[in-house]
């Protein structure tokens, strides 16, 4: 990035999480899960808290901007709260990006986690205050699903540590365009990042590797999404994409998701990746937004986060 992030204490046993509604109400459509994954957390060895809007219920979304924003901005300035983790998810997250408070955030970094929806907000925060922001499990979906994979938790919890080894993404990745490439992760939702085009909360595209995800929406839909984004300029600047497992997007017209991203993307020379479980995947790793990554398909680990993304990294370099 452009300018030095800005870095978050490490989160470990013992530690506060603050818990938001950002978005849609599933908090109070399913209280069980929701309780499950508190449990989950407090498992962990974390000291779960809850917002005070985190059960509303306001049609589809858990409550009014105002409201969701004071839950959000009190977690942020809180010093006894060292991370906040969004409940779920939804559609309508974009919402809060007007009143974020960007000074408050820049004046009390501390580890944001959110997935799919939330992904606006996250790659938002990052962009305007360059604190990264973690792309992980979300209570509702991941903490308190009955059969989650204990991956997801271990990873998402080395991550808040900062342990450097969380860095070497364990995954297997295919490839539509071999190569390699550094630059610094700009990751989430396709729709909820196609939010941020044109917007004051647009991330730097410059260099940056593209890790994006989407569920249960047809390739065609993909394909629009994605071609807004080159028609935008964003495929122009960025140094390579990633392409992570897709839940339920089922091919249109006989042609699948990685048919179309190798047609849309043949015009340019980054590499492109595909199959990382992250985002709407049971198993998903969780990526640090805004911290430097290399991409490469000689290596081990063909994802590598490079830089820190907490002010303290226990164990060895990455």
């Amino acid at each position: 990035m452009s300018t030095a992030p800005v870095l978050p204490a490490p989160v470990t046993k013992g530690d506060r999480i603050g818990i938001v509604t950002v978005s849609a109400p599933e908090p109070a459509k399913a209280p069980g899960v929701f309780a499950r994954g508190v449990e989950a957390l407090r498992a962990r060895g974390f000291e779960p808290v809850t917002a005070e809007h985190t059960f509303g219920l306001n049609g589809y979304r858990a409550a009014n901007e105002e409201d969701l924003l004071n839950d959000f901005h009190a977690y942020i300035a809180d010093p006894s709260i060292a991370a906040v983790i969004c409940a779920g998810g939804g559609k309508n997250a974009n919402r809060l990006l007007r009143g974020l408070d960007i000074p408050l955030i820049a004046a009390h970094p501390k580890p944001i986690v959110g997935v799919s929806d939330p992904s606006v907000l996250l790659n938002a925060i990052t962009a305007r205050t360059h604190v990264p922001t973690l792309h992980g499990p979300s209570v509702m979906w991941d903490w308190g699903a009955e059969s989650a994979p204990p991956e997801t938790g271990d990873h998402c919890t080395a991550m808040l540590a900062g342990e450097r080894e969380a860095g070497r993404i364990a995954a297997t990745l295919g490839w539509a365009y071999p190569g390699s490439a550094e630059g610094h992760l700009i990751a989430g939702c396709l729709s909820s990042l196609r939010c941020l085009l044109g917007t004051p909360w647009e991330p730097n595209w410059r260099g940056a590797i593209l890790v994006w995800e989407d569920a249960f929406k047809p390739v065609d839909v993909l394909d629009q999404a994605l071609t807004h984004f080159r028609d935008r300029g964003v495929l122009d600047q960025i140094a390579g994409m990633v392409v992570g497992e897709l839940v339920g997007c089922e091919p249109s017209g006989g042609r699948g998701a990685i048919e179309m991203v190798t047609d849309l993307c043949s015009e340019f020379d980054f590499p492109v990746a595909f199959g990382l479980p992250f985002g709407h995947t049971p198993l998903k790793y969780t990526l640090p937004i805004g911290a430097e990554a290399r991409l490469d398909h000689h290596a081990e680990h063909a994802l590598t986060i490079t830089s820190p993304w907490t002010r303290t990294s226990p164990g060895g370099t990455s």
